[in-house]
C-alpha cells in the first residue's frame, strides 16, 4: 500500500443489493470456471513426471481458487440478506 497506515479503518458505505448480486454472479462464474478447468486437466495424460507435476499443481491451484471464490460468494449472499438500513439526511 502507498499509505503510511496499512490498516484501513472500518467505515460504512452504501451498496445496492443489485450491485452485490452482480458481483456475486461474477465471483460464481470465476468459481465455476476454475472448477471446470481443474476437471479438464484430469483429461491430460502424460508419462513425463515433470509435466504431470505441473498439471497437478495447476489443478490444485484452480480447485483452491474455486473454494475461495465459493466462500466469497457465500459471504456476498449473506450481505444481500442483511436488513435494509435507513440513513437519515441532515437536510
Amino acid at each position: 500500500m502507498n499509505r503510511s497506515n496499512d490498516i484501513l479503518a472500518p467505515r460504512l458505505v452504501a451498496a445496492d443489493s443489485h450491485q452485490i448480486e452482480h458481483i456475486n454472479d461474477c465471483v460464481q462464474n470465476v468459481s465455476n470456471d476454475c472448477e471446470s478447468l481443474a476437471y479438464a486437466l484430469n483429461m491430460i495424460e502424460t508419462h513425463d513426471p515433470a509435466l504431470h507435476g505441473i498439471v497437478v499443481a495447476v489443478r490444485t491451484a484452480l480447485l483452491a481458487n474455486h473454494e475461495y471464490a465459493t466462500d466469497i460468494s457465500i459471504m456476498l449472499s449473506e450481505l444481500v440478506l442483511l436488513p435494509q438500513v435507513e440513513v437519515a439526511s441532515d437536510a
